[in-house]
């Protein structure tokens, strides 16, 4: 299995070693007119241009984040817990399944063998005896996760690709401005750290696959001609996934819920963090710590917000002993260590390291591309895979996994993509 790295690492070393991964630092204005620009380097996005250059297109790939994989965001260096999307359910994600399978991406069975926990909000703990674990998942009892995380399948879709000439890849640029007349595309990008509005690149395309979120597409790009006014309320209207949430990792020395017959499992009315799973075992190459994740409600998040970093290490840890009824010591807690702290929870999470353990948050609420205040409000709420959001503008086509069916599981992100690309080929032809 290859070697995966931190995406922020991964990117920063690719940029240097590659004079086509254009950064901001790297600047310039794209001269040749591309087959195709995809917005968006998440699933959707990666799994279209992969698709794509399969196809014999020239591609080119833009994303305000300095990172590629968009909502799929793993702790990889802290263990290998996912931060965004992470399961799949492959008896009724068929699209899905064969997707892994094409990718040959490793998955794992949720780990539900043991106790389950939950604490009420009067902080009582109750144990559930084995075999109650999947009544109680977040995710069912039949999901299972990727192996090493779920951002690594974005991953090996552009590394795949890494060493064609077709494509081009721009991190860390923000589209503001789409212009599309006659048969070129003219895509205004902007340096997504800075304050001024002013172009520092654009690129010329035929085509362009808008594979972001449908509403912070529709807040943050201005489009010449603007789009119906049917698409861009529609796109206004959908709420995205995540927006709501976040979601912590944490990752211990050893896995002391398995040796003390627990399946992880567990329910928390109190905490900030709502409930948690196993993230990654820590054995046979699942994960580098056996680490554990949780999700966090909008309210949680309201909580989190007032603490600062150490004090959320802190809580979350207390949480965790209260919950699980297992003391810190056991845990692989160490005392007398010092105290890592970097990161920021409205980017790729922030990382507090204490005593041998750490917690990574990564707060999708307070993330500026995936939750954004609307600029137009509009009466109604349209439905994921709403005809509106499917439908392509001239040369504009549109994906991502709130242009599909379902409930903004990943399969949703590749059926858009599927359908896109057939879109586009089709137009290029």
């Amino acid at each position: 299995r290859p070697q995966y790295f931190a995406f922020d690492r991964l990117m920063r070393m690719r940029t240097i070693n590659n004079p086509r991964m254009i950064t901001s630092r790297n600047l310039q204005h794209a001269d040749n007119i591309m087959d195709v620009c995809v917005i968006g380097a998440g699933l959707s996005g990666a799994y279209a241009a992969h698709r794509l250059l399969a196809n014999g297109k020239s591609i080119a790939v833009v994303d305000a984040r300095h990172r590629i994989g968009g909502r799929l965001l793993t702790a990889e260096e802290q263990g290998g817990g996912d931060l965004g999307g992470a399961w799949i359910w492959p008896r009724s994600e068929y699209v899905m399944q064969q997707f892994v399978k094409q990718l040959d991406v490793k998955t794992v069975p949720m780990h539900l063998d043991g106790e389950t926990m939950v604490r009420t909000p009067d902080g009582e703990r109750h144990i559930l005896p084995s075999g109650e674990a999947a009544r109680y998942a977040a995710c069912g009892g039949e999901a299972v996760r990727v192996s090493g995380g779920a951002a690594s399948m974005v991953e090996k879709l552009l590394m795949q690709d890494d060493d064609t000439p077709n494509l081009s890849i721009h991190l860390g640029m923000q589209v503001v401005r789409i212009k599309h007349d006659g048969d070129v595309i003219i895509i205004s990008c902007t340096n997504s750290e800075s304050n001024k509005i002013d172009e520092a690149m654009s690129i010329k395309c035929r085509t362009a696959i808008l594979a972001a979120p449908p509403k912070v597409l529709a807040n943050t790009i201005k489009f010449h001609p603007p789009l119906p006014k049917k698409k861009i309320d529609s796109m206004l209207a959908t709420p995205t996934w995540m927006e709501d949430y976040g979601k912590v990792s944490v990752s211990f020395p050893q896995n002391w819920w398995r040796r003390l017959n627990m399946s992880a499992i567990s329910i928390d009315q109190k905490g900030a963090v709502s409930t948690w799973w196993e993230a990654c075992s820590g054995q046979d190459g699942d994960g580098s710590h056996a680490t554990l994740a949780g999700f966090v409600t909008a309210h949680g998040a309201s909580a989190l917000q007032k603490m600062d970093s150490t004090a959320i290490h802190d809580h979350i840890l207390d949480s965790l002993t209260n919950l699980y009824g297992v003391d810190a010591a056991a845990m692989g807690m160490q005392r007398d260590v010092d105290i890592k702290i970097n990161g920021s929870a409205d980017t790729d999470g922030f990382i507090v390291s204490k005593g041998g353990i750490t917690v990574t948050y990564k707060s999708w609420l307070d993330d500026p591309y995936t939750n954004i205040s609307s600029c137009e409000e509009v009466d109604f709420t349209s439905d994921y895979g709403d005809r509106e959001l499917q439908q392509s503008v001239g040369p504009l086509f549109f994906a991502g996994t709130e242009t599909a069916l379902g409930s903004g599981h990943m399969e949703g992100a590749i059926i858009s993509a599927q359908r896109s690309v057939d879109e586009v080929m089709q137009h290029l032809s």
